[in-house]
């Protein structure tokens, strides 16, 4: 049975009040179970406008902007410390919404507060340049809010992906429309309220539940300055088409299909343990996912013993239940999809090696067990193609050359990893694969990516850096001051 969900809103949040239901959406299912979790209503057109010009007017005529740095920064730690009064409500609302592990729902949770806590701190350390023109002529940059910012968020990670974009907008001055997944909205509507609690003024954060039209009108619209959006590749790009007319400031979060290389010197046990946590965390659904594994032809057979091992040490079963580490996927359309990957990487030839299909024992919500395929080569689809699902493919590969060719074999060039005791060939193969984030010798404690690093791709995978620092720099605009001293 599907737990008792907290009391939370269950509408558009626009100029500090949640709004009177507007357009009502399909009701919300439990991935583990079908059944129906609540029905959120999506804002209208009209409700979408009145947001963004309720965001205007409190940019351009509020305080916020204005407001010395540390005063925001105290604001994002009393939001950080509400958080985590309410974690348990908020990761009960990602495990029951988004069908993750309990467990790692709670992570997440405890992550999010630790992003609005880092950006507390982040915007007085932002610092811009004095710059020697010349002796007569004082030159100097200065950092200022962007202004109103679209951001979309995507369903695999809501809640982490809604802090990623909210905390340093906020730290920098912004005021936000966010528009979170139509698949997983409830647990950014219950941090609105929580926004609302802690001072955050009117206007500055608005959440819009909502499909496509929403997102097109966000790009689109003239009085929004920037927008910064994550999910897939086919999407961003109209998003970046749609923002073109108005010449707004994009940032892209996307796919990817990001590459596990391992060397036959490697710790192929350490190697194997991490290429479980790094392809089917969250069920594969991630735009990190490694999820191609690239072997040296002589560690093949060691690696896939010690792969299919570890999978072994998953368990599938209720997100619930403290003890599952693999939920299911999103949806039944979903589901669909990650099945007919499957069917066709074995009509295109790949060897399948586990999984491949729903579990006997599992047989309602949308479970997939971990698949993995060998003998994966660079003409099929599986290769090249990101499932976003418990799916990976094993690939051999000769020399160092050839596995820097083949990781940068793809469209995408997000993530990724290599693994090798010689250190210099692993740092070689670090720098020569085209990615935004590679680990070294990376076991899930020291992953690529972290809440204090900037997060982000090339080529396909996107344009521009969330977290850390270089996340400020997308949410403001740099102004050269010169002062003749003469």
């Amino acid at each position: 049975m599907t737990a008792k969900l907290p009391k939370l809103p269950l509408t558009p949040f626009i100029d500090g009040v949640f709004e009177q239901p507007g357009l009502a959406s399909e009701p919300l299912l439990d991935p583990a179970t079908g059944e129906t979790l609540a029905r959120v209503h999506s804002a209208n057109r009209e409700q979408a406008l009145k947001a963004i010009a309720a965001a205007r007017r409190a940019f351009d005529d509020g305080d916020w902007p204005k407001m010395p740095v540390f005063e925001r920064g105290q604001v994002l730690r009393r939001i950080a410390d509400r958080i985590l009064a309410r974690a348990e409500d908020l990761a009960l609302l990602e495990s029951v919404n988004g069908g993750k592990p309990i467990t790692g729902a709670r992570r997440e949770v405890a992550g999010t507060a630790r992003v609005f806590n880092y950006y507390a701190g982040a915007m007085d350390k932002f610092f811009g340049d004095t710059i020697p023109v010349s002796e007569q002529l004082l030159n100097f940059t200065l950092h200022e809010p962007l202004g109103v910012v679209a951001q979309i968020t995507p369903w695999n990670f809501p809640l982490l992906a809604a802090a990623w974009k909210l905390a340093p907008a906020l730290a920098a001055g912004c005021a936000c429309l966010l528009k979170p997944s139509p698949l997983t909205p409830l647990s950014t509507l219950l941090l609105a309220e929580i926004i609302a609690e802690c001072g955050v003024p009117r206007g500055i954060v608005n959440i819009l539940p909502g499909g496509a039209e929403i997102g097109q009108l966000l790009a689109t619209h003239e009085a929004i300055d920037g927008i910064s959006f994550t999910g897939s590749t086919a999407v961003g790009t109209e998003v970046m088409r749609a923002a073109a007319g108005t010449v707004k400031k994009v940032a892209l979060e996307l796919g990817g299909k990001n590459a596990c290389i391992v060397f036959d010197d490697a710790d192929i046990a350490g190697a194997a343990k991490s290429a479980v946590s790094g392809a089917f965390g969250n069920a594969g659904q991630s735009c990190s996912a490694r999820s191609r594994f690239l072997v040296q032809k002589s560690a093949i057979a060691p690696f896939t013993e010690a792969l299919l091992g570890e999978l072994k040490m998953l368990r599938l079963g209720s997100p619930l239940d403290p003890t599952t580490t693999l939920g299911p996927l999103i949806s039944a359309a979903h589901w669909q999809r990650v099945e007919r990957s499957v069917r066709g990487a074995e009509q295109q030839g790949a060897r399948l090696l586990t999984g491949g299909h729903r579990p006997d024992d599992l047989p309602d919500g949308n479970f997939f067990l971990p698949t993995v395929f060998g003998g994966v080569t660079a003409d099929m689809p599986l290769y090249n193609e990101e499932v976003f699902g418990p799916v990976c493919s094993i690939t051999s590969f000769e020399t160092e050359n050839d596995a820097v060719r083949k990781a940068n074999d793809s469209v995408y060039g997000l993530n990724g990893s290599v693994w090798s005791r010689d250190i210099g060939r692993a740092l070689r193969v670090a720098k020569a694969v085209r990615t935004g984030m590679i680990a070294v010798n990376g076991l899930p404690s020291a992953s690529s990516t972290s809440l204090f690093a900037p997060f982000g791709g090339t080529k396909r995978s996107g344009i521009g850096r969330e977290l850390g620092m270089d996340a400020l720099a997308f949410y403001t605009e740099v102004k050269t001051v010169t002062i003749d001293l003469s």
